[in-house]
């Protein structure tokens, strides 16, 4: 239990003219060489709001300490932020050497950050999530950031304003739950499990009882396998294959390399995950009115029209060396029989080397060279000498045909965007059999895309019998009544249908957090 103290001090005036930063140095609360003072970011409101409660200190309830270093620790975990690691860091160090004034200034200080960024992380948690990180102090501070505090030390609530400031969605709150049963194992000396060869059911296991454990840390249903056997047996099989589709992996019951890479996860790097993917919440969106959702990691699309999902899929996505981005975008039509214009960076690096050596690769592809987009012109590709061409200073452009084996299907899915991301169907259907579906060139490749064509236009009330006079067409567009907003996530670590479920980091967006903890 922590030891906490109530100070209550005589106001003491001071003369208008004494800074911020020699405030509390005079009030006696701080010494000169105080590590503290390179510790405080918002000095001005800090003198504000001791002033305004009488210049007596403000942390005196274990819960309320304790709150917000839970929710700090939590953003430590995550990984993103060192700003809020060395706040912390402080905070424990004056607490473990009974320095209350100083723990009490730095504990109000780290507050108003922590409620500027939770207001913010919806608008700026991108660049601190995924880009940046968050190492310097928000600015400038949010009057209702201060009201709000100067609200909860008057009525004493210091406690329910951090928990109102930290997200009540379901996700987050499963994920912090996931993380608060994970860490009653962190002190458990568990080997990694180890094994000879694939193992099936009915082969002898080397190590059942590290593998029983090892198991029980994702919180598999282990209640029906006996735990007084040495060899693979039935229970434990579908026990594994629960285990293998919380992280992705095909349910075979098979226990290979990548069944035995997540089983020997570490704790810190399962509670890191849970961690930032928590954190992450707060920049997702929430409202599941009409929206669509494609989460990167999970290779899976979600559509939901006026409150109901209607519609989920496998996804294609970028490759690691073409990744898909984290972005916005809005879906306004949808494009029948499209043609693609060949992405410059596609032509250069991947059709040009092609065409090099095999100069049929053009017409068996029905892919045009045109002078520049637009025109109706087309250049004959025999004309080209393509042993002398250096790729990137082609001087054309290329278009494909439309047709059954145009990259992008059938269907395309018009959204607009500078980085020309867009969904859309595919004839290379036998990719969404794969586990891990990372082979696009950034775009998101649907399965089942007429379906979801179907009920993109349900939803707007457009009649088959319009799609049917435009199905013969080339590149018609029909335009959406109302555009859908379209949120690419980007969330390894999810709680859905009761179970936490994770993901490889295939962009490796997490692996600042990986060592932390």
């Amino acid at each position: 239990m922590l030891k906490w103290r109530t100070w209550l001090l005589t106001v003491v005036l001071l003369p208008l003219s004494v800074s911020a930063s020699d405030y509390f140095e005079q009030l006696g609360w701080v010494k000169e060489q105080s590590e503290l003072t390179n510790l405080i970011h918002y000095q001005d409101e800090l003198e504000q709001v001791y002033q305004k409660n009488g210049n007596q200190l403000i942390w005196f309830d274990l819960h309320q300490g304790s709150s917000l270093e839970f929710r700090l620790e939590v953003i430590q975990r995550a990984g993103f932020s060192p700003l809020f690691e060395r706040q912390l860091s402080y905070l424990q160090y004056f607490r473990k050497s009974n320095r209350w004034h100083e723990y009490d200034l730095l504990a109000t200080d780290t507050l108003l950050l922590y409620l500027n960024y939770a207001e913010k992380a919806k608008s700026e948690g991108k660049d601190w999530f995924f880009g940046t990180q968050l190492d310097k102090p928000i600015r400038p501070i949010l009057e209702s950031s201060l009201m709000t505090l100067e609200r909860a030390i008057e009525n004493q609530q210091l406690a329910e304003v951090i928990d109102a400031y930290t997200p009540d969605s379901p996700d987050y709150k499963q994920l912090i739950e996931s993380y608060l049963a994970l860490i009653n194992f962190q002190k458990v000396d568990l080997p990694f499990y180890q094994q000879t060869g694939l193992k099936r059911e009915g082969d002898l296991l080397e190590d059942r009882d590290t593998l029983l454990a090892r198991l029980e840390l994702v919180d598999v249903d282990l209640s029906d396998v006996p735990r007084d056997l040495m060899e693979y047996d039935a229970a434990l099989e579908s026990a594994v294959k629960r285990f293998q589709r919380l992280h992705g992996l095909k349910p075979d019951g098979v226990i290979g390399p990548k069944t035995i890479k997540w089983i020997n996860m570490s704790i810190d790097s399962r509670l890191s995950q849970l961690a930032l993917n928590a954190e992450r919440t707060r920049y997702w969106p929430k409202a599941r009115d009409t929206i669509i959702v494609v989460n990167v990691p999970s290779y899976d699309m979600k559509y939901w029209s006026n409150g109901e999902q209607v519609f989920e899929s496998k996804v294609v996505v970028g490759k690691k060396a073409r990744p898909t981005p984290v972005m916005v975008t809005n879906l306004n039509a949808l494009i029948l029989n499209p043609t693609w214009n060949v992405p410059w960076k596609i032509m250069v690096e991947d059709i040009i080397p092609k065409v090099k050596r095999d100069p049929m690769y053009l017409y068996r592809q029905n892919i045009e060279i045109l002078p520049k987009w637009g025109s109706s012109e087309r250049i004959d590709p025999t004309e080209i000498n393509w042993a002398s061409v250096n790729p990137k200073a082609f001087p054309y452009r290329m278009t494909q045909r439309s047709g059954y084996h145009n990259a992008l299907g059938l269907y395309k899915f018009n959204t607009p965007n500078s980085r020309a991301i867009y969904l859309h169907d595919t004839p290379s259907k036998g990719l969404f059999q794969s586990d891990q579906r990372a082979f696009s060139s950034g775009c998101i490749r649907v399965e089942h895309a007429d379906v979801f064509a179907d009920r993109l236009l349900k939803s707007q009330g457009i009649s088959q019998t319009k799609v049917a006079e435009f199905n013969q067409q080339s590149n018609k567009a029909i335009p959406l009544r109302k555009g859908i907003p379209v949120h690419i996530i980007y969330q390894t670590a999810w709680y859905e249908e009761g179970k936490t479920h994770y993901r490889e980091d295939i962009y490796h967006l997490d692996s600042f957090s990986a060592s932390k903890g």
